[in-house]
């Protein structure tokens, strides 16, 4: 019978929890053994039910409580020696340890009820059942009843669940758990506790009776629940205390007389309080109380503590249900936190990677400090940081508050010597950098990562002095005094807020912080072949896109019937006959190499010009208009409109800058107007598939985004992957690459038009597509219809005629706009369903 008990209990109740094997300690408690206090061998247990110790082999009782006389009318000294089979009725009996034998999960008790055999006749109960060593343990509580009860426990749990999901943060699902645990468990006070690294806790969640001072917000010191107890915290999900001023009632005989030691009482229910805590109770002024483990993945991380200023007693259903909620709990609130972090974690190493990718991409020191200050908000942000210190390729910049140039230097020397894997962080320099002390109030923290394995080059971020106020339930310190005998540990008997200040330290470095720092590093240590490759094969492809785009611009000039010309610096370096003309000059060689502001004679106006067309370099703008006044070869003077658009021209930023007369008729500018409304749909148009590119998509989706908005219509986004692109373009070349684009482009074409989609290509092999208004399922079916169209092009994917078929990856997500949403979340999750596709095998569609 015991067999299964004994597999996997055997490391729950090893007596080695804490002492030396086989250790019993007699000796007075104190500091120096505090920890060590046998709190699961008490020898006695709580009055509200009886315990009996029985032979697993022949179910003999061969220890029991005191009080058996009072709750089963059977004294003590004989019920020690009868068999199980003499208290139970034989098929209840039978089915006690069939149920006991099939649980799940051996650690979580089940509570059955039971019949017992009483000078009064048959009496109910409820039983528990678990092994400790080699002998079973038997709890019975009086028992009523409850079955007409379980309908109502269901719908409170339903309804729980329904309020919980709707809840948006780790902190109001805490909320939500402690407010509907009061609800039903009916305690005056329900608070969630969550442990810190060093076993500090601290009220993260509280629902109290109206009067009650608030515990929301403690902390409480390790001290409080000392090793021993959180073991047994993580051994029993569930520990209740009716009454904590009862008498404890002993268990006889003293040792076990198959083992001749204490009996076990780790997974007891009734097991007895060490006196330690129920003196921390009283001090409390708490009369009943009841604790939910918090564990995930064998960690207790919390608890939730129930306290009652009245003796309580919780039925055996309501600990059943609870025995539940605790395993629910546990992993709800930890997902929750994990989720948190991980949404935070990704945000921040995006950030990461866009400063990382400053080193990367720049070659000199100069060009990476100059992308750094404009990015300053960025590094410091990052980190939340109040200063910054970066040295790289021998040169030292400085951004934010900081310590002066020659202080950062000898820091970094320091920092450099006590760094591991090429980082190091404190959140307490100046205890442990003495020089710091003059500089506290600027870094009293710091956060170093190496960007060579030589540390010559390093990044330091500093946060300031946070003068700290630590709000404790009571003085921690207090639960030492000072008593004649010597010193003792006593329980706080005031809980009254106190505070401690904490000086010299900045806010810490929380862990998510800590553990994207090696990701950074690695990235900025990495300048591989690979990488360069890369590079290389990014700025081909632009320099292609660039001559593409200009050989369409040169096609239409020669078509074009409106004059216009090329502006590169403050030169035109090109003019069509149609402007030559315009400017009274006999042929455009007059006109071309000419400095811009010969054509300027009026005042500012050529200024005028040139900063406009600086504006529109840095703006989102691809076109500008405006009217000036020109002056012709021959003096005359032109008023006329001006259209600015910023293009690639010879590999180098230029504008063409389209002319017209405003005193000619509407047929010119009528021409005039096609000629802008054709260059505007070049600019927005990808030259080799002919779709949309990826700045027209993205500005596209910013608008359909806030017009949905207003009338609460959903969008889809798509995106779209050439899956092995990079692969295939190498066997193909750029021609077979660009074709397989195409051809993927026209898949695009013809399946999204039925749905008003918009489709563009957004980068490489990958392609985007929205819709609006489209049901979901609809969605992620054109989706699989996309890929399987792809598939059925038999685009192939190797050289030889017989090879695979190239595929394509899609990740799909919808949403319903909101004020508080942006466009680019949308994306980011269209992106990250991508992802997921891709490492779920490829040729997949995974939706989000």
């Amino acid at each position: 019978m015991t067999e299964a008990g004994k597999t996997n209990n055997k490391e729950l109740l090893n007596r080695t929890l804490l002492a030396a094997e086989g250790e019993i300690l007699n000796e007075p408690l104190d500091l120096t053994n505090c920890e060590k206090e046998p709190i699961h061998i008490p020898g006695s247990i709580q009055p509200h039910g009886v315990l009996l110790a029985i032979a697993s082999d022949t179910l003999t009782i061969i220890q029991s409580s005191t009080n058996t006389g009072e709750l089963l009318g059977i004294e003590h000294t004989n019920i020690v020696g009868k068999s199980l089979k003499e208290l139970i009725p034989e098929q209840e009996l039978d089915n006690m340890i069939q149920t006991y034998r099939n649980r799940s999960v051996s650690p979580v008790l089940n509570y059955m009820q039971v019949n017992v055999y009483t000078p009064n006749g048959k009496s109910p109960f409820f039983a528990i059942m678990h092994d400790s060593e080699d002998t079973l343990i038997v709890e019975l509580e009086p028992g009523y009843d409850e079955a007409d009860t379980e309908q109502n426990d269901f719908q409170w749990i339903q309804s729980f669940f329904n309020i919980l999901k709707q809840t948006k943060s780790r902190v109001e699902a805490s909320q939500v758990t402690a407010e509907q645990l009061r609800l039903i468990l009916g305690y005056d006070r329900v608070m969630i506790y969550e442990f810190d690294s060093s076993w500090n806790g601290k009220v993260i969640a509280e629902a109290k009776k109206k009067g009650l001072e608030p515990y929301l917000g403690h902390h409480y010191p390790a001290s409080d629940i000392p090793r021993q107890a959180r073991e047994l915290y993580l051994r029993n999900w569930l520990r209740l205390i009716v009454d904590v001023g009862y008498k404890p009632v002993p268990i006889l005989p003293v040792l076990n007389p198959r083992t001749d030691l204490p009996l076990n009482l780790s997974l007891s229910t009734l097991r007895s309080v060490s006196p330690m805590h129920i003196e921390y109770l009283q001090n409390m002024g708490v009369q009943a109380t009841m604790t939910i483990s918090l564990i995930h993945d064998g960690q207790l991380w919390g608890l939730v503590t129930c306290h009652h200023n009245s003796v309580k007693y919780v039925p055996h259903r309501i600990r059943n249900l609870c025995n539940f909620l605790g395993v629910f709990f546990s992993s709800e609130l930890y997902q929750r936190l994990q989720l948190d972090n991980y949404q935070e974690e990704v945000e921040l190493k995006t950030r990461i990677n866009r400063l990382s990718g400053i080193f990367i991409g720049s070659t000199t020191a100069s060009s990476v400090m100059e992308q750094l200050a404009k990015e300053e908000t960025a590094l410091l942000d990052v980190m939340k940081a109040g200063g910054a210190a970066v040295c790289y390729q021998g040169e030292l910049a400085l951004f934010g508050a900081v310590p002066g140039r020659s202080e950062v230097e000898d820091l970094a020397c320091w920092l450099s010597k006590q760094s591991k894997d090429n980082m190091y962080h404190t959140s307490n320099l100046s205890r442990e950098y003495r020089p710091a002390e003059v500089y506290k109030h600027l870094a009293s923290g710091v956060m170093y990562t190496a960007l060579s394995s030589e540390q010559t080059d390093y990044i330091i971020w500093f946060r300031p002095e946070v003068v700290q106020v630590v709000e404790w339930a009571g003085d921690p310190a207090k639960a030492v005094i000072q008593e004649n005998d010597g010193l003792r540990l006593s329980p706080r008997k005031s809980f009254e807020k106190w505070r401690q200040v904490l000086e010299s330290t900045s806010l810490p470095w929380r862990e998510l912080e800590i553990r994207v720092i090696p990701d950074f590093n690695s990235v900025l240590l990495k300048r591989t072949e690979q990488q360069l490759h890369e590079a290389e094969e990014k700025a081909m492809l632009n320099k292609r896109i660039i001559k593409e785009n200009e050989k369409r611009y040169l096609q239409l000039m020669d078509i074009s019937s409106a004059a216009f010309f090329t502006v590169t610096g403050c030169k035109i370096v090109y003019c069509n006959d149609r402007a030559a003309g315009m400017f009274r000059a006999d042929s455009n060689t007059e006109i071309i190499d000419k400095p811009l502001d010969e054509l300027f004679k009026h005042e500012n106006e050529g200024t005028r010009l040139l900063s406009e067309l600086a504006r529109l370099e840095h703006s989102a703008e691809q076109m500008s208009t405006m009217n000036e006044t020109l002056t012709a070869l021959d003096g005359t003077e032109l008023n006329v409109e001006l259209t600015a658009v910023q293009v690639q021209f010879d590999e180098t930023v230029s504008y063409w800058i389209i002319v017209r007369d405003r005193a000619e008729g509407k047929s010119r500018e009528e021409g005039f107007t096609d000629l802008a409304d054709q260059l505007q749909n070049y600019m927005n148009m990808d030259p080799l598939t002919e779709i949309s590119n990826r700045q027209f998509f993205e500005k596209s989706l910013y608008h359909e985004w806030e017009q949905c908005v207003k009338i609460e219509r959903s969008i889809c986004l798509m995106m779209l992957d050439i899956d092995n692109f990079k692969l295939y373009n190498t066997i193909q070349g750029f021609q077979g690459g660009d074709l397989c684009l195409q051809w993927v482009a026209d898949v695009l074409s013809a399946l999204s038009t039925e749905y008003s989609a918009f489709i563009a290509r957004y980068s490489g092999g990958t392609f985007a597509l929205y819709l609006t208004g489209i049901p979901r399922d609809v969605t992620v079916e054109l989706a699989e219809n996309i890929r399987q169209a792809v598939l059925a092009v038999q685009i192939p994917a190797d050289l030889q005629p017989a090879g695979n078929s190239l595929t394509v990856s899609i990740g799909v997500s919808c949403m319903i706009p909101t004020l508080q949403r942006s466009h680019a979340k949308l994306i980011r999750q269209a992106e990250k369903a991508l992802a997921q596709a891709k490492k779920a095998g490829k040729n997949q569609v995974v939706y989000l």
